[in-house]
């Protein structure tokens, strides 16, 4: 999905290792939040995150 737009930016791949730990916790977020992918979860927690600020 590199290339698509999304909150009016173009996704670009970033590929990253996470210990099992650190997916299980983001797989459950996803789940809580309804997201569409682990990298939505990410996307949304950093959203948050900048709009706070």
């Amino acid at each position: 999905m590199a290339g698509k737009k999304i909150y009016g930016e173009s996704k670009r791949r970033f590929t990253m290792t996470l210990t099992e730990t650190a997916i299980q916790w983001l797989e459950e977020k996803q789940h809580q939040l309804g997201a569409n992918s682990l990298s939505d979860v990410i996307e949304r927690m950093a959203r948050e995150k900048v709009d706070k600020q």
